[in-house]
């Protein structure tokens, strides 16, 4: 019995050491480390926009990555101004993800 159970534990961790490796050398992952979408939210970090603060009005998505690629220039509830953003990087990230910004805009509503 004693056995078994460090069979199954090794089981489970080679298991888990192969889908972290597998995980790693994934192709698309590196899409996600550039690219116009990337632009565009690096922009919003950069403006000192943070993930999960929409309740404050400087959330990454609600007040900064939607209204950018939405097209929204006034964010309600927002307190920071947008970034100024390329308009050909915001066509090229709808052009490559086009569900990518498409949330609610602001922290409250108008």
């Amino acid at each position: 019995m004693k056995y078994l159970f460090i069979i199954a534990a090794l089981s489970l961790t080679s298991i888990n050491f192969s889908m972290a490796a597998s995980t790693d050398t994934h192709p698309d992952k590196d899409q996600h480390r550039e690219g116009p979408c990337r632009k565009i939210k690096e922009a919003c970090l950069a403006a000192g926009f943070k993930q999960g603060d929409w309740k404050n009005g400087d959330g990454l998505w609600r007040d900064c990555i939607d209204p950018i690629i939405q097209g929204v220039s006034t964010v309600p509830g927002g307190t920071k101004t947008l970034p100024k953003v390329d308009p050909a990087d915001i066509a090229a990230c709808k052009a490559k993800k086009p569900k990518f910004g498409e949330g609610k805009v602001g922290s409250k509503s108008p």
